[in-house]
């Protein structure tokens, strides 16, 4: 019966996140996991985990609680593509780019058609798109290709980045 009401409050968790509300979506997450919790079941402990640590840190700021928890639920299953996507949330929200990013990519690693995971990885792509979109990234042309781009945006920054004298102004 525990069980039961663990899910309808995780489901209700989840719908309160879809709505914009953080604050609830933490509130039923928390209630969730103090059910499974009491109910001695652990099939689900880390998937309330991973939600709360998410809707925590939007609801109140990043701590590193939320980070730990977040950390510790992905690790404990790493298949999760979830728990992959809610720990790289959690990251941006903290200001680690480089840490979201990866967590995408295990996640993606995982599940490739994972909706969220390749939406949150398209807004937060560094990486300019290949210069042959018909070949993959790691094709050899578009690998040199991308490089000479990169080379060559370097230069142009330094450029235009030198105070070039005027013409029409009288030389010293």
């Amino acid at each position: 019966m525990r069980d039961t009401a663990a899910r309808l409050a995780f489901r209700e968790g989840l719908c309160a996140l879809d709505r914009g509300a953080p604050a609830e979506a933490a509130r039923r997450f928390r209630q969730a996991l103090d059910l499974e919790r009491q109910a001695a079941l652990r099939r689900r402990q880390l998937e309330y985990l991973s939600w709360l640590s998410l809707s925590a840190a939007m609801a109140h700021g990043v701590t590193p609680e939320c980070v730990r928890a977040c950390e510790t639920a992905a690790k404990r299953n790493p298949f999760d593509p979830d728990m992959q996507h809610n720990l790289g949330r959690v990251y941006l929200l903290a200001g680690r780019s480089t840490d979201a990013l990866a967590a995408f990519e295990r996640g993606l690693r995982l599940a490739p058609g994972h909706a969220r995971l390749r939406a949150q990885r398209a807004l937060n792509e560094r990486r300019a798109p290949p210069v042959i979109a018909r070949f993959s990234r790691a094709h050899p042309l578009n690998r040199i290709l991308g490089r000479t781009r990169h080379a060559l945006r370097g230069v142009v920054a330094r450029v235009r980045s030198r105070q070039l004298p005027d013409r029409e102004s009288p030389r010293p």
